[in-house]
């Protein structure tokens, strides 16, 4: 079912950590029951404002000892910008790691002790200047489960009002406007391939045949 949500804004601090790392030696974490793993210790190995790195010593599922390593980023918030026409806010820029430009859903870093929904405001206003009044979750899904333990919230957002872009210093991010339907054949075609920005196009685009359907 689908939730449509309510947010009341709070004060942000600032000075953040990465999320997961809080002392150079962590206790093992448990395990659960229905895991073939088995968890004997974890230290930190990397960590800065933004990441962190924690190395398990394990058993691994065929009963041999092995390490594994999870990198942590911290949770995401994805964002569906709908408006009253149909058409969805793409955010493109220059993608470091993927050393390209890439067209994408506005999307960010849920800070430590910040709400998922909180994130979501935060980074539709600094990333296209635009406030929602309808929020609805669309899901969440962890991005790449096999090295991170990091998940993307996704939400779709209408209602939209326009304002000022307040990018951070590491964005320079230009804005354009699909109707849904050429946006998910954007995703179809291999023109948008931020992995996150093609699932929260494609659960839009359902949960919106879906009303349509309802009437």
């Amino acid at each position: 079912m689908l939730r449509v949500l309510a947010w009341t804004p709070r004060i942000r601090c600032h000075q953040q950590k990465a999320s997961s790392m809080h002392d150079d030696n962590k206790p093992a974490s448990a395990d659960p029951p229905d895991s073939p793993w088995r968890t004997l210790a974890a230290r930190a190995i990397y960590r800065n404002p933004w990441l962190a790195v924690t190395e398990y010593q394990v058993i691994r599922p065929d009963g041999q000892p092995g390490i594994y390593s999870v990198v942590d980023p911290g949770a995401n918030a994805t964002i569906v910008p709908l408006d009253a026409e149909g058409r969805v806010c793409l955010a493109g820029q220059f993608a470091y790691p993927a050393r390209e430009y890439l067209w994408s859903l506005p999307s960010g870093r849920v800070d430590e002790g910040e709400e998922p929904l909180a994130a979501a405001h935060r980074e539709l206003l600094e990333e296209t200047g635009f406030r929602a009044e309808a929020w609805a979750e669309l899901g969440r899904y962890y991005l790449t489960p096999g090295i991170s333990s990091q998940v993307s919230h996704i939400y779709l957002a209408r209602g939209l009002h326009a304002g000022v872009a307040q990018p951070e210093g590491t964005e320079r991010i230009t804005t354009r406007w699909l109707p849904l339907a050429n946006a998910l054949d954007a995703c179809l075609r291999g023109e948008i391939r931020d992995a996150v920005s093609v699932l929260g196009i494609w659960r839009a685009s359902l949960l919106i045949e879906e009303e349509a359907h309802r009437g």
